[in-house]
């Protein structure tokens, strides 16, 4: 089973870069956050609501499908490389730098915001609104 998030992006556990499963790293990688932080999130779930978070952890376990080796790719120890490249903070960019990348990517969105936002302020849309009430 795999989900979309993003374009070329799909979700799988990552048992590579597991400490259990691969359940984290493969959610580190899918929302593009380092694996810690997601490990400090299932932790604290466990900590906290230990039945729900543990009974989703298992689930994903048992349906995702592990993260399929491609032919071609990097070695083991380039593959460490190319994971920490991809994120900012361990490739060495300032935080400028980083705030640069999310002020483009944020950029990049605006249009869309925009034309959603005049989608649902419309007239059109509210009438629309008030027939599917009917």
């Amino acid at each position: 089973m795999s989900h979309r998030y993003r374009e070329g992006r799909n979700l799988y556990r990552d048992p590579q870069h597991a400490k259990i499963a691969g359940v984290c790293a493969g959610l580190a990688d899918f929302f593009g956050v380092e694996t810690w932080i997601v490990r400090l999130l299932v932790i604290s779930g466990l900590i906290f609501t230990s039945v729900i978070t543990l009974t989703a952890y298992l689930a994903a376990w048992l349906l995702l499908d592990k993260k399929p080796v491609t032919l071609g790719s990097p070695a083991e120890g380039e593959m460490g490389e190319v994971r920490m490249k991809s994120r900012s903070w361990q490739a060495g960019v300032t935080p400028l730098q980083a705030l640069g990348r999310i002020a483009q990517e944020l950029d990049a969105l605006e249009p869309r915001v925009q034309r959603i936002e005049k989608l649902v302020t419309s007239k059109t849309f509210a009438l629309q609104r008030e027939f599917n009430k009917l």
